[in-house]
């Protein structure tokens, strides 16, 4: 669900951005993000000539999107000046998508991404035709809102780049151990949401001691992290809790031996949703390692069942994470007399989503 971010019509003194984000210890700074994409905003936009405006933070990003991954995405090490300035524009509107539509619209015509501003030559165009849509002579106003859209954008681009970084960082942990089976029962009928998570891994090498596991939990543009707390029912102990992102959290179980290679264990957890917080309707696994099999029970209230129910398999963060329809037939799945929803996975493909989505129909 989109959060409500409301402008407020009363008069302002100046046009002057507002101040960007912080970013917490050893994160992505939203505030650089930020002077980089307001260094696109002149000209033509991002449809013009802008290989030497690009800046690093925004070229890591644009690298995402194409073949290759890492930061070192410059034209003569394997993109193009082209290639560059298309995969950056995919990535942008991609992320313009999380924002409440009137900031989408303001980020989106700044740069020219926009159907209706693709023509406009100028920045001061592009403002004064936002300007236009917004009701509004000033085009202050617009400029304000243009700023706000920016920085909202700059905190889920650097939310993007630290999960990439993140995956990056523990690819030679993937190596090491997979998943065999993994269930779990998430339980939306007490008093907060929560998920019992029960896993059966095995080892590929000898001595392994400890497991890294990582919790992506979107939350709307503007709002505070989900707050969550994560415990070891049986099968380790947690050693670290390490919060990468606003959305991002990293957990490291210890296990109670050695494993050598070829070797099982099983570990249970539960997440909790503390008092406060409000997740998404969906729960999704999105593997970031082997995993054989996925099998997943959601509980709901009977006294407020969803609409529908959808099936989610090897799908992109982008299609879940703004789903706004109802689904068609052959992807929902029934609820049975207790309020429950199954759903099995074999073969889970890497980075992918797969699990369940519920949805209410609109009052």
């Amino acid at each position: 669900m989109k959060g409500d971010i409301r402008v407020t019509s009363s008069p302002e003194a100046a046009a002057a951005p507002e101040p960007a984000p912080q970013p917490g210890p050893g994160a992505i700074d939203p505030a650089a993000i930020a002077a980089e994409l307001q260094a696109l905003r002149r000209g033509y936009g991002l449809l013009g000539e802008v290989t030497e405006r690009i800046g690093p933070l925004l070229r890591e990003l644009a690298a995402s999107a194409g073949p290759r991954s890492g930061t070192d995405s410059a034209p003569g090490a394997g993109t193009s000046a082209a290639q560059l300035r298309r995969n950056l524009e995919v990535k942008v509107t991609e992320l313009a998508e999380r924002l409440h539509k009137d900031l989408r619209l303001a980020i989106l015509a700044a740069l020219a991404l926009h159907e209706e501003t693709r023509d406009k030559p100028t920045y001061e165009k592009r403002k004064e035709w936002l300007a236009r849509q917004l009701g509004r002579d000033a085009t202050r106003t617009a400029e304000r809102r243009i700023n706000r859209a920016q920085n909202q954008l700059a905190l889920e681009i650097a939310g993007e780049l630290e999960a990439q970084r993140g995956r990056l960082r523990g690819s030679g942990d993937a190596e090491q151990w997979y998943i065999e089976s993994f269930h779990a029962d998430c339980l939306l009928d007490g008093t907060s949401p929560e998920a019992i998570e029960h896993r059966v891994i095995r080892s590929n090498v000898d001595g392994l001691t400890e497991l890294a596991i990582s919790l992506d939990v979107p939350v709307n543009s503007g709002e505070p992290r989900l707050p969550l707390n994560l415990e070891v029912i049986r099968g380790g102990e947690l050693a670290l809790v390490e919060a990468n992102t606003r959305t991002r959290t990293r957990y490291v179980i210890r296990l109670p031996r050695p494993l050598r290679a070829g070797d099982r264990h099983e570990y249970e957890t539960r997440v909790q949703v503390l008092p406060g917080g409000r997740m998404r309707d969906y729960y999704v696994l999105r593997p970031e390692r082997r995993c054989d099999r996925f099998d997943l029970r959601v509980r709901f209230d009977r006294g407020r069942l969803p609409a529908w129910v959808r099936r989610v398999e090897d799908e992109d963060v982008h299609s879940y994470n703004a789903y706004g329809d109802v689904p068609p037939d052959r992807e929902r799945v029934s609820i049975d007399p207790t309020g429950e929803a199954t759903a099995s996975f074999a073969g889970l493909r890497q980075h992918f989503g797969s699990g369940l989505q519920w949805g209410w129909l609109a009052p």
